[in-house]
């Protein structure tokens, strides 16, 4: 047999593959679910409402034919859809399924048991910080102390942002010291953060380093009104916090003004599960490929970037994603 002839039969097995894998109405509505959010099987179950078995076959069909990827948190494993390699044979047919799956109307019950597991999510968080918010900053020094990686978070803003732009919001800024370096930085500061004994946590931190230019909001990013704009938006190791991660680069999205700037900072992978209970950690950090996938899925994008090794073994990723200009 020939190679093309070969290369062709690969191609086919493929295509038919994934054909099956995609010829039945729940794996479409798994497939649409996972594009931008990643559960595990007994949320799935809950979402479809289907029996752990069932679901369970599911995602077994998906996986095996490359269209979901699966990753460990802990003792929990998580499904997610599959980022499209340029190395696959069919990548084209797969890139053009994706995007026809993305454009399916999930129904309403299915978005509504989402929304329920993204509160319940955020709830557990509220709820953490509620308790441990005096010991916070003590446990989460045990991680990454600021210290560490402000150097590396300051030259990169220093060179990459103009002095005296608008406005900046930073999501959660708790007690950190980054506070202080962004009220210097720019005109206004939003501080924005959905647990409110977080917050006043925050005022005492503004009122200690007598700044006089920092606001505060009691909610989440995607709370805010279109009128506040911002010329960068800061998550200084608060995205491992959220219930739905990939959706606060839409959020970002929505009001930064062109050109400007979305500053993660947070932990790479890691299976460190005692963060969940020490620090109130949902998630154990994230692949940089993940966090790239989710600018682009929120037409952001990727700028320049730093990673830092901690002696504790844990690894700080720093990264910037930029909103295109009109």
């Amino acid at each position: 047999m020939s190679a093309q002839n070969t290369t062709n039969s690969v191609d086919s097995e493929l295509l038919l593959a994934t054909c099956k894998a995609t010829a039945e109405s729940l794996r479409l509505d798994i497939l649409r679910v996972l594009s931008v959010e990643s559960f595990g099987v007994m949320e799935l179950c809950h979402i479809f409402n289907t029996a752990q078995p069932g679901m369970s076959h599911h995602l077994k069909i998906l996986s095996s034919s490359g269209l979901l990827q699966t990753r460990r948190e802990g003792n929990s494993i998580f499904y997610r859809r599959a980022a499209v390699s340029s190395e696959n044979p069919i990548n084209g047919f797969i890139s053009s399924l994706f995007q026809s799956i993305d454009r399916v109307v999930l129904s309403p019950e299915i978005r509504k048991r989402c929304q329920q597991i993204h509160r319940e999510r955020a709830q557990n968080s509220k709820a953490f910080f509620k308790k441990k918010a005096a010991k916070l900053k003590q446990n989460q020094n045990l991680i990454a102390q600021f210290s560490h990686y402000e150097s590396c978070i300051t030259d990169l803003l220093s060179k990459t942002s103009p002095l005296n732009l608008n406005r900046v919001i930073e999501v959660g800024p708790g007690e950190s010291d980054l506070i202080g370096f962004l009220s210097g930085r720019f005109d206004s500061l939003l501080a924005v953060d959905n647990s409110d004994e977080m917050l006043n946590r925050t005022r005492d931190k503004v009122r200690l380093l007598n700044l006089r230019n920092v606001e505060f909001f009691s909610g989440e990013l995607s709370d805010l009104e279109a009128s506040h704009r911002a010329d960068l938006v800061v998550l200084n190791m608060v995205l491992h916090h959220l219930p739905a991660p990939g959706g606060v680069f839409k959020s970002a999205h929505q009001i930064l003004e062109p050109g400007g700037q979305l500053l993660i900072v947070d932990l790479c992978s890691h299976n460190q599960d005692w963060a969940r209970d020490t620090c109130g950690d949902l998630w154990l950090g994230f692949d940089p490929n993940d966090l790239d996938q989710w600018a682009k899925d929120a037409n952001l994008e990727k700028g320049q970037g730093a990673y830092l090794g901690l002696r504790n073994g844990f690894q700080v990723q720093i990264r910037l994603y930029q909103q295109k200009s009109n």
